[in-house]
């Protein structure tokens, strides 16, 4: 059962609390074992299902990035290169609450894949949820693409993104909307009012209605600004888990999962062979599961 999570500002972030109960001596918002982040284009509330599930296990306070959800506006474009201001979301969040573990789908599996090698001492545990882990060779021939301004013809997500729709009449009509596109079709219904109640805004134009709090162009140009080239190849000392989808739309290569494996030598992998890129929404039971076993293989070292 899904559940309301306790909403609170950090700063330039929204944040929601999942399982974790304020102490009457200590500050109103205690540090929390596991901090998540979302993908491109989301907010944390579109992960309900999966972390109000999670939340007994392990207590996780979400964050809404930049740009997306309730959070502040980004402040430069130019910020997005290389996701620059959302590694920076991850990294403030990580010295407000201390060290945790960081849980992340999709961009923000990737901006918590590369604090943490940044900043292995604050990181307790990491958890991948569909990273963007294309392979090394492919990253080097998009640093190519984008040298010679070509990655747009290459890349459907840029142009699918520009041509998303933007404004609604009610959360009734972008419902109705939401539901019908081929990326959505396999959500649970209770994540597609999530996602509708929390990345619509009142129109800023005047008019009567609602529109994207994250602007079709920045979607697209957080896809064309994904990090290219060469990655940092920083150790990974701390548990890693990948939960990854076994079926079409997968982000995660085998390749590249050789590559964190020579990183991360706690590394442990887990797939669900009828899912895509959206496996945390879609399969929401199978990954709080997952996590709360590995976790729990964590604590039992810890313990022992």
């Amino acid at each position: 059962m899904t559940q309301s999570p306790k909403e609170a500002r950090w700063g330039s972030l929204q944040s929601y609390c999942y399982g974790l109960i304020a102490k009457a001596e200590a500050a109103a918002e205690p540090p929390a074992p596991a901090l998540f982040f979302h993908g491109n284009g989301f907010s944390a509330l579109t992960y309900n299902g999966l972390l109000s599930r999670l939340a007994p296990d392990l207590p996780v306070r979400a964050f809404d990035l930049q740009g997306h959800g309730r959070s502040d506006d980004i402040p430069s474009l130019a910020q997005l290169h290389n996701w620059r201001v959302y590694r920076g979301n991850v990294e403030d969040v990580l010295d407000r609450n201390g060290p945790a573990i960081l849980i992340g789908h999709s961009m923000g599996a990737l901006c918590s894949m590369f604090t943490a090698m940044e900043r292995p001492e604050d990181v307790r545990g990491l958890v991948l949820l569909e990273p963007v882990f294309f392979p090394p060779l492919f990253m080097l021939g998009l640093s190519l693409a984008r040298l010679l301004n070509v990655e747009a013809r290459s890349n459907r997500l840029i142009p699918q993104a520009r041509e998303r729709r933007q404004y609604f009449d009610s959360h009734e009509q972008a419902i109705d909307y939401f539901r019908g596109r081929k990326a959505l079709k396999s959500w649970p219904e209770e994540a597609i009012h999530d996602y509708s109640q929390s990345v619509l805004r009142k129109r800023r134009d005047g008019q009567p209605g609602l529109e994207l709090k994250l602007h079709p162009e920045i979607e697209a140009m957080n896809f064309s600004t994904l990090p290219a080239g060469l990655w940092p190849a920083k150790r990974l000392p701390m548990p890693v888990l990948v939960l990854r989808g076994g079926g079409k739309g997968s982000t995660v290569t085998d390749g590249r999962l050789r590559w964190l494996e020579r990183l991360a030598p706690r590394l442990s992998v887990r797939k669900h062979g009828r899912s895509g890129h959206m496996l945390p929404v879609d399969q929401g039971d199978w990954c709080a599961e997952a996590i709360a076993v590995w976790y729990g293989t964590l604590s039992d070292s810890t313990a022992g």
